[in-house]
């Protein structure tokens, strides 16, 4: 079968009611059987709550708790937030105070109402625990921090943050999982909390955990944006990406969340009884420059590394042409908040001059040396389950080789890869480099140049943890791009990517495209988020989901926890698409931000 794009809501009413004649005339009618969508996820997430996020999901993490869970807005990609649990925020004059009108008629999956004092509480929670919901709380307690939730009445909150908060709808709106206060008020340790069933307001309740087998959910019959298009979603945890192809081409599961390696894409799209679609992804593979360790200190030695790298070749042979190059500014090309003249430059020759002027000289092999004689011997560290990764620095290795530069890639585990980047407290690591991996969140989130590449410091966002470079004017930047209304961010994140092509503390090698395969006669109403994919809460709500063109429901068997897959760690590889949000004008000061 050729390679298809989705496309919104085909019609098919007349089949429809052809199906309906020819039900049995006579007698009682056969119940309408439930359907059941198999889903291959390629980690366990414990119990899906904020609070014991591992990431062995990723990319599709955040997916699968916002299955679970709810936020106030709904903005996938960041871009124009759509009303969820809020109904309207409205700002005052200078954004530091956002009033939040909540839909009402909303309740938990144990019955409870749904209220202010659960929004108040969720912050105040997250704010508590920010070692345990970084990915979450960030936004809480770092950038934009929140001073106080009050609650107005049982459908409103106001939050009131230190600094202006331009893009609270968007982040932390659009972000945050909102919990409930009867459940967690009692827990004093989040992160003890790894066994229990989740409680949330989304359109799916998980019934069952076996851990590190699979989750079971069921649909939320009372969901708030109407009855979700599937009954049941079986969940088996596949984490060797091969198994869970080799699951999908066997008709074992219906879809698969990791996205289709270049190589399988001809081969799948040929299959008849499968579907592949394509689309943008907001993922990126980069190189990240430990910059507290010389000579990687040196942004002349970055600098000529990211020169001798030519990121277009990559794509065409790591990913068969199924990508983009890399931007020197970080950010997505296709993200809202991308630089104006993003690009990779790839200029070996200047290279080598960048090199000779920061006298960085050849030895006899060829391999140039620091001032104390030691080699530029760059060690990557890149996981051992990502065969991807690997191929990139096999060819980075070749490519920087002519300059004098020595690039060695060393394999490990996610485990001991995450454990030689994290160092003792109190010294810095001691690794060279590693190879990491990105999704939506990081290229779409207006404040995440802040938190990866602001100087390390308490309160300062992530760099510590990513590559500890410091930069004077990149603070100054990002500091006044927080607190700027959206129409006067964009030219501060200009200069900061700007300064981020100059000084080179990451390389980033690519951003793959997103082909997804799934068996269409299981479920086909699947849509795509902005730089997302299809494996998001809207492919299973009505008035989102592609559901006129959504399979019949056929006899698929037993369903299995498929015992025979074989335990390995997922690719760290995105879902993303194509397919037009609902865009809004940014709200000025003093207006809504409703539906």
């Amino acid at each position: 079968m050729p390679r298809s794009r989705l496309v919104a809501c085909s019609v098919l009413v007349g089949l429809a009611l052809a199906a309906a004649v020819l039900m049995p005339a006579a007698g009682a009618q056969e119940p309408e059987q439930p359907r059941t969508v198999r889903i291959a996820v390629n980690g366990y997430e414990n119990n899906i709550t904020p609070f014991n996020v591992s990431f062995a999901a990723f990319p599709v993490t955040h997916d699968l708790m916002h299955l679970v869970h709810d936020s106030l807005f709904w903005s996938q990609a960041e871009l124009e937030p759509e009303p969820w649990l809020a109904e309207r925020a409205t700002p005052n004059e200078d954004f530091t105070e956002w009033t939040v009108e909540l839909r009402p008629g909303i309740r938990w999956h144990d019955g409870e109402a749904f209220t202010a004092e659960d929004v108040a509480f969720s912050f105040d929670y997250y704010e508590r625990f920010p070692e345990l919901s970084g990915r979450y709380a960030h936004h809480v307690f770092d950038v934009p921090p929140v001073e106080s939730a009050e609650v107005i009445d049982p459908q409103t909150v106001r939050l009131t943050f230190s600094q202006p908060a331009p893009q609270f709808p968007i982040m932390p709106g659009a972000d945050l999982p909102i919990i409930a206060e009867h459940v967690w008020s009692e827990i004093e340790d989040p992160g003890t909390v790894d066994e229990e069933l989740p409680i949330g307001t989304g359109p799916f309740k998980v019934t069952e955990i076996e851990p590190d087998e699979r989750y079971v959910m069921e649909a939320n019959q009372q969901y708030f944006k109407g009855r979700p298009t599937v009954d049941r979603i079986e969940m088996p945890i596949v984490e060797d990406p091969s198994a869970a192809f080799q699951a999908l081409r066997a008709g074992q599961v219906d879809q698969v969340t990791r996205n289709l390696p270049p190589e399988l894409v001809e081969q799948f799209s040929d299959a008849g009884d499968l579907e592949v679609v394509e689309g943008t992804r907001f993922e990126s593979t980069q190189l990240y420059f430990n910059a507290r360790r010389a000579p990687w200190s040196d942004p002349a030695v970055r600098k000529a590394i990211s020169l001798a790298i030519d990121s277009q070749q990559l794509v065409d042979r790591v990913l068969l042409g199924q990508g983009r190059q890399g931007n020197d500014g970080f950010i997505h090309p296709d993200s809202p908040w991308a630089g104006q003249n993003n690009g990779h430059e790839t200029d070996p020759r200047r290279a080598e001059r960048v090199l000779e002027e920061a006298g960085y000289n050849a030895g006899s092999d060829g391999i140039r040396r620091d001032g104390q004689g030691q080699p530029l011997r760059l060690e990557v560290l890149v996981s051992s389950f990502d065969p991807l990764g690997l191929r990139g620095v096999e060819q980075v290795a070749r490519q920087v080789r002519p300059i004098g530069v020595e690039v060695v890639p060393v394999a490990l585990d996610p485990a001991t890869l995450r454990d030689r980047r994290q160092a003792p407290e109190g010294e810095a690591p001691t690794y060279d480099a590693y190879l990491s991996t990105l999704e939506t969140h990081a290229h779409a989130d207006p404040d995440s140049l802040y938190y990866f590449f602001h100087s390390p410091g308490e309160g300062k966002g992530f760099g510590d943890a990513i590559t500890g470079w410091s930069n004077e004017r990149f603070d100054e930047l990002s500091e006044r791009a927080a607190t700027q209304p959206p129409q006067e961010r964009q030219a501060l994140f200009d200069q900061m990517q700007s300064i981020l092509a100059e000084e080179a503390p990451v390389v980033v090698l690519w951003y793959p495209d997103g082909n997804y395969a799934y068996r269409s006669a299981a479920y086909d109403g699947w849509v795509s988020d902005p730089g997302q994919g299809i494996f998001t809460k809207r492919s299973f709500l009505p008035g989102y989901a592609n559901t006129d063109a959504a399979g019949t429901v056929e006899d698929v068997g037993e369903s299995s926890a498929l015992p025979w897959v074989a335990v390995g760690v997922a690719v760290l590889v995105v879902l993303a698409g194509v397919v037009a949000l609902r865009r809004r004008r940014t709200a000025d000061a003093g207006e809504d931000w409703d539906g």
